[in-house]
């Protein structure tokens, strides 16, 4: 009788153990899947931010003269201006993985300075007549901003 009683102990420990295990194994593929989500999530959140954010600065600046695109040091640099004073220049560009903004006095821009506005790896202005491309990319995935600027519709 009391083989009877520790053989049916084991199976019921042991079935325990068992839905234990795999309890713990839910949990840890579950917490995989949500930091993977997350991890996703903020990296979209992030770009939709910074591509609203320059999609708003050219919008604000769409005058004649108040785009220009230059390079400094091999980067690319938006240079904006400001419809009422010009003396003072808006510069955003990606420094050491940094989309940064810097405002200037005139054409003088020295990369490095500025507030940084978002984690990007690079950016690539150019301007063509009234059209600007920006292509930003972030990881392994491009992204691409294209406006006709000079039109006055703002």
């Amino acid at each position: 009788m009391k083989e009877k009683h520790s053989i049916q102990n084991i199976l019921v420990f042991l079935i325990f153990s068992i839905f234990a295990i795999l309890s713990l194994v839910l949990v840890a593929v579950g917490i995989k899947f949500y930091t993977n989500i997350s991890s996703r999530v903020d990296t979209n959140s992030g770009i939709r931010t910074t591509i609203s954010y320059l999609e708003n600065k050219i919008r604000s600046n769409d005058y004649d003269g108040g785009i220009d695109v230059v390079n400094v040091n091999g980067k690319d640099v938006l240079l904006l201006s400001n419809e009422g004073n010009s003396e003072f220049k808006t510069a955003i560009y990606v420094d050491n993985g940094k989309l940064k903004e810097y405002l200037t006095k005139g054409n003088d821009i020295q990369l490095g300075y500025g507030d940084t506005i978002a984690n990007v790896d690079n950016m690539i202005v150019d301007k063509s007549g009234k059209n600007i491309n920006i292509r930003i990319k972030c990881g392994d995935k491009n992204y691409y901003i294209q406006k006709s600027v000079n039109t006055g519709a703002l």
